[in-house]
């Protein structure tokens, strides 16, 4: 069976690149906190606003979809997408605000979570640009397919950088609480990179049933 792409309703598109670009946005922020941790309080206030738009964002596509004769794919898929862009960017907000709550103090070979961080915001990039390229599937098909592998890629990366992680973090600390702060952050980080996988997931599928 062919799929035939439907003719589009621009706002969606809109849409998925709001989310993304907020995504890019506070993973930038993430990462930049990440080695240099200056001003946490507002960074948190930064990311909270971000994660409040991709709330409103959203809701407006819920609305919107509902009302829409005509749609540029399936509405489950457009469901689906815009849910796990918004999963990314509630992960990325909640890891901020692990940092701040719990205060935590950098562990022994704190570079793995600077590391996973940086993973992060390489995946949100790709997310990005396959979102950016989603209006013309047929034509970057092949540019898209390309970024999702290099989004699973980075979330095996940080499957390694997770896990080893950990297990330095229990060798080398000895406070049993910043053990169970930082197990948690890092778990946090490690699901947010699920994620992204799930948006490679899905764009990928659009881009197969598409072309």
């Amino acid at each position: 069976m062919v799929f035939k792409l439907k003719p589009r309703d621009e706002r969606f598109f809109s849409y998925f690149e709001e989310l993304a670009e907020a995504i890019c946005t506070a993973s930038g922020a993430l990462e930049k906190f990440s080695r240099r941790p200056l001003d946490p309080e507002g960074n948190l206030e930064l990311l909270t606003r971000l994660e409040e738009k991709g709330d409103e964002i959203l809701s407006e596509v819920m609305k919107k979809i509902n009302s829409s004769f005509i749609t540029p794919f399936d509405r489950e898929d457009i469901l689906l997408l815009s849910r796990e862009l918004n999963n990314v960017l509630d992960h990325i907000q909640g890891t901020m605000e692990k940092f701040v709550l719990y205060k935590a103090q950098p562990p022994e070979n704190a570079e793995y979570i600077v590391k996973l961080i940086a993973v992060l915001y390489t995946a949100s990039l790709e997310i990005k640009d396959c979102v950016q390229k989603l209006p013309d599937v047929r034509n970057w098909h092949s540019d898209i397919l390309e970024s999702c592998e290099k989004i699973r890629a980075c979330e095996h990366e940080g499957d390694f950088l997770y896990r080893t992680g950990i297990a330095l973090l229990f060798e080398n600390t000895k406070n049993v609480v910043d053990i169970i702060k930082w197990k948690e952050i890092y778990e946090h980080l490690e699901t947010t990179l699920d994620y992204c996988e799930n948006v490679s997931n899905i764009i990928k599928g659009i881009a197969i049933k598409y072309v």
